[in-house]
């Protein structure tokens, strides 16, 4: 635990948090998730707000941090965050009683610099009027810390703290990607909705891939050919196809 909590305090990670998708550490204008900030990830249920935030934790332990998820929701699965990249021996794990204990949890873990990164999922079934002041502390306590809490919420919570976050990224299917005849994963525009710190409203193209029972294969990105599938195609190296979402 010591050598990774010295790798943390490098120039390379001090900044920002690395979101995992380059073309995203561009869009938001600070390299990455800016440290101190709620963000808010606001996606309509299925677009891609858990496999971001999976991806960024695994980014932040590739960086050096240690990473934290709150699961309010009550459907976090280890072995998809392990096929997603994430080191779960270096993640916390906290299962609240409910979505204000979870509320106040991050805030705890905030004030105790002990995390990077933490995922928030209050899930679908959020009441806005409950969180809403607690969420607003936490932004608050975040912003004099290091972390980042990447906040994942019903679309009645999303609307009541979007203009709370420091940083709202909008998330927004394109297309989905198939691979022969299996979905893979899903092509989403990230638009930067709103930052504290930067400039909003560049967006970024991100792919997706699923990661959960016979969608995954650790080979496919090596094995994917983009673009449409040529003359004579074999099973043995099937391309990959942008259908319409």
């Amino acid at each position: 635990m010591a050598a990774q909590s010295a790798e943390v305090t490098t120039p390379g990670v001090r900044g920002a948090i690395p979101t995992g998708f380059p073309a995203l550490d561009a869009a938001l204008r600070t390299d990455g998730w800016p440290r101190g900030s709620l963000a808010l990830l606001d996606a309509p249920r299925g677009a891609g707000a858990t496999s971001l935030a999976i991806r960024s934790l695994a980014a932040a332990q590739e960086a050096g941090g240690i990473v934290a998820w709150i699961d309010a929701a009550g459907c976090l699965d280890p072995a998809t965050l392990a096929r997603g990249g994430v080191a779960l021996e270096w993640l916390l794990v906290v299962r609240p009683a409910s979505a204000s204990e979870a509320v106040e949890l991050a805030g705890w873990i905030a004030r105790s610099g002990l995390v990077d990164a933490l995922a928030l999922d209050l899930g679908e079934g959020s009441a806005a009027a409950s969180l809403t002041g607690g969420l607003d502390r936490l932004g608050r306590l975040l912003v004099r810390g290091r972390a980042v809490t990447l906040l994942l919420a019903g679309e009645r919570l999303r609307s009541a703290v979007g203009r709370t976050a420091s940083v709202r990224v909008a998330l927004r299917r394109e297309a989905w990607l198939s691979v022969g005849r299996d979905l893979v994963g899903q092509r989403v525009q990230a638009t930067v909705a709103r930052h504290r710190w930067a400039l909003a409203g560049a967006t970024a193209s991100l792919d997706l891939w699923f990661v959960e029972g016979r969608r995954i294969d650790s080979l496919l990105p090596a094995l994917a050919v983009p673009g449409e599938v040529a003359a004579g195609e074999t099973e043995e190296r099937p391309a990959l196809r942008v259908l319409s979402a």
